[in-house]
């Protein structure tokens, strides 16, 4: 019999995140906010629900948070019909893939784990949508080394590279954050030597997939 790993947040993220697992042979128990997204769910074979706490009274060891910020993740967690109000959680485990701020996720980890008999792992990821739909983003991990490790089946079926950065659970949000402003930094970096190139390029032949292609030979 196939695990059943729980899923909140059917996004555009989430959902294609979701399929995945399903692809892999997981039944997957899946909760959006928004019900409009349930009949595709449906049609991919997940089984949805109508609270968070059915997600984690059927999910077998762990149940994925997808949702957008810190608020709506202590409402799943922590609100009415959240994943504290189900009856049958003792050493289940949330992971929580979404991107939050590194002090904001060891708050949650404390508070999950000093008001229940709960773990919980952060996974933040990159690759974006596309990644998402392709199986192959970066999981960026943090919390648990022994859960982490052997939750790695799911992290597999999401994506195709998993990092782990330690015990704390926010470790893994500081990864995101460092990977993000070196992205940020290199996209102004392109569009700053771009915008010199064509300051000059009355001058000389200087067009853009002529310049990006003298990196791409390193």
């Amino acid at each position: 019999m196939s695990k059943k790993i729980g899923f909140v947040g059917l996004g555009t993220m989430g959902f294609p995140m979701a399929v995945n697992l399903k692809k892999a042979g997981f039944e997957v128990i899946g909760y959006d906010a928004w019900k409009g997204v349930y009949e595709k769910a449906e049609a991919a074979g997940f089984t949805t629900v109508d609270t968070v706490k059915e997600v984690a009274e059927l999910a077998d060891e762990a149940v994925i948070s997808m949702v957008r910020d810190y608020a709506q993740n202590v409402d799943v967690i922590f609100g009415e019909n959240g994943i504290l109000t189900a009856g049958n959680t003792d050493g289940k485990t949330i992971i929580v893939m979404s991107t939050l701020s590194p002090d904001a996720m060891n708050e949650l980890a404390a508070r999950t784990e000093s008001e229940s008999g709960l773990k919980l792992i952060s996974a933040a990821v990159s690759g974006g949508r596309t990644g998402a739909e392709a199986g192959t983003l970066s999981i960026m991990t943090s919390g648990h080394e022994d859960i982490v490790k052997s939750f790695a089946p799911y992290f597999d079926a999401m994506g195709s590279n998993t990092f782990y950065y330690g015990p704390a659970a926010g470790n893994s949000q500081v990864a995101k954050l460092v990977n993000n402003m070196i992205l940020g930094v290199n996209m102004n970096a392109v569009a700053e030597g771009l915008k010199l190139g064509n300051h000059y390029s009355h001058r000389v032949v200087l067009r853009a997939p002529t310049l990006l292609s003298i990196n791409h030979r390193y």
